[in-house]
């Protein structure tokens, strides 16, 4: 009688190949939901943003970063997020009130010796009733966004301002 003995040393590589494909196979019969799923998290977003703020997120530039790939920014700086428009500059953070300043009010903007992850590390002067409030934040700026750049020429419209000249476009 023979037995059939089950090979105990199966290609390894055959099964990684195996496994890949079924992995893509999955990834293009689900396409439309996954997709699907993006779409509807950035109009949750939208709807969250707008809840907690009553801004409108799409009026609004972002001169500070997003969440970098594990979060290191909240835990090391700031947990803020700094945007703008024509009037105002805002500083929001989850579970506060939204902190408005016009951008008159702001008397300086300048580069501190810092940075951190690679970005540099800026110093904005807000004068509100005669109090002089600093925010050190770290910028977005990068070859593919001029946010900040826009945000100094903005500030920069203010004769009383100091901003960084050298970065000015």
């Amino acid at each position: 009688m023979k037995t059939l003995a089950i090979k105990q040393n199966q290609n390894p590589m055959a099964i990684i190949f195996i496994s890949i494909l079924l992995f893509i196979t999955l990834l293009l019969l689900n396409s439309k939901r996954i997709s699907g799923y993006f779409e509807n998290l950035e109009e949750q977003k939208e709807i969250d943003f707008k809840k907690r703020t009553n801004l409108d997120l799409w009026k609004l530039t972002k001169i500070s970063p997003g969440i970098t790939m594990f979060g290191s920014d909240q835990f090391f700086y700031t947990k803020s997020e700094f945007y703008f428009d024509e009037d105002f500059l805002y500083i929001i953070e989850i579970n506060k009130p939204v902190i408005k300043h016009a951008i008159y009010n702001i008397i300086e903007v300048t580069r501190t010796p810092y940075s951190l992850n690679d970005r540099r590390i800026w110093k904005i002067i807000v004068n509100e009733s005669g109090n002089q409030i600093e925010y050190k934040i770290t910028t977005n700026h990068s070859l593919t966004t001029n946010n900040f750049s826009n945000f100094l020429d903005k500030v920069n419209e203010n004769n009383d301002s100091v901003v960084d000249s050298e970065w000015l476009l």
